[in-house]
């Protein structure tokens, strides 16, 4: 069930990725104008911070195995809109769904939690969210592959059949589970504030994991600039050099592991140091080389720390876990966000400042991180 659980992950986050890669294509061809092609991406990630606030947390109050099919048929005709989408306003509405659906994502890893022991908890986690990752980093480069081939209507029929398949064999191996809570909806979204003022250990490590993800955000969104300007990549070779990322998905597992054998606060502190030295190896470099390690770096050390720190909130409550996970996620990528946001302005001033302000971002994360056990 892990397996299945891991692919799952890795298969419905790839889908609200896959757009990156293709938007110079895609807005042709509905009449959006190349300078607000990238209102495909900025609404699927905003269609995804909704979905985290409005969905996700009805796995505290509704059984989360019919949760879980109803969001992914939702994602599915979505990908079927976006296939089929002939006009700017229906792409931009089915993007937006499309960020909504892929929040099943955090319906499933709560959901896997509940069917462990605290004594695996960690490795389970930290196996699905090596899924999750593994399909966040290879959706670019296939994206670019398949387009050559299918063509974006053609790759996105294909994602929906493909989570067509996924939803009919979920519907079949996923457990039920039916929360005991009975809140009322209203209660159960007014409840969010009144969680994150009782769990401190939930504000610093959304907070100290918000810094991470700003520095992953960093690196990532400049990558692909750096290389073909500086190092004269073409399009293929930046696909290419984004599967590196992909090898960041074997630390979750690991990280895990010592999360279940009382290692998560020195893990979290070998993340955070591997995403420090990770910039570090960039900005001294200045090569190819230099990226790489940096890439690997960088991905492994936001992953072990993401695992840990994602592990300890499931175990915070387990009568509210979604909703707790929802805000751990929501927090995280409001720091992807504005790591993405700093991009422009230190580009302008020398690409080195992305390497400086990635890892003193990372650094941050040190002073929020809790400085005990969980």
């Amino acid at each position: 069930m892990t397996a299945l659980m891991a692919l799952a992950c890795g298969l419905i986050a790839a889908s609200s990725y896959l757009a990156q890669p293709l938007i110079v294509f895609i807005a042709p061809k509905v009449g959006l104008p190349l300078w607000g092609a990238s209102l495909v991406i900025t609404l699927s990630q905003a269609g995804y911070c909704v979905g985290l606030v409005i969905l996700a947390p009805l796995g505290d109050l509704v059984e989360n195995r019919r949760l879980v099919l109803l969001t992914l048929t939702g994602l599915c005709v979505a990908l079927t809109v976006m296939a089929g989408a002939t006009n700017a306003v229906l792409l931009l509405v089915a993007a937006f769904s499309l960020g909504v659906g892929t929040t099943a994502v955090q319906m499933l890893i709560p959901l896997a939690a509940h069917m462990t022991d605290d004594a695996s908890r960690g490795r389970v986690v930290g196996k699905i969210t090596g899924g999750l990752l593994a399909g966040i980093m290879l959706a670019r480069p296939i994206a670019s592959i398949a387009e050559n081939v299918l063509g974006w209507r053609g790759l996105y029929i294909l994602d929906a059949v493909i989570l067509v398949a996924l939803t009919l064999l979920l519907s079949r191996q996923l457990p039920v589970r039916q929360p005991e809570a009975r809140h009322s909806y209203k209660a159960l979204i007014g409840s969010l504030l009144s969680l994150a003022r009782a769990h401190r250990s939930l504000r610093q490590l959304s907070t100290a994991q918000a810094c991470l993800f700003a520095s992953f955000s960093l690196f990532w969104g400049t990558a692909p600039i750096i290389l073909m300007h500086r190092f004269g990549f073409n399009s293929m070779a930046v696909a290419l050099f984004a599967l590196v990322g992909a090898a960041g998905a074997l630390s979750a597992p690991l990280a895990g592991y010592a999360a279940d054998h009382g290692f998560g606060r020195i893990g979290r502190i070998a993340g955070i140091s591997l995403v420090v030295c990770g910039f570090a190896m960039v900005g001294a470099l200045d090569s190819v080389t230099g990226w790489v390690i940096g890439a690997l770096m960088i991905d492994a050390g936001v992953q072990v720390s993401h695992v840990i720190s994602q592990r300890a909130i499931l175990a915070l409550d387990q009568s509210a876990s979604s909703r707790l996970n929802s805000l751990y996620i929501a927090i995280f990528f409001l720091g992807g966000a504005l790591g993405s946001a700093l991009i422009s302005p230190l580009l302008l001033i020398d690409w080195r400042c992305i390497a400086a302000a990635g890892a003193l971002t990372a650094s941050l994360a040190a002073v929020f991180s809790p400085d005990r056990e969980l």
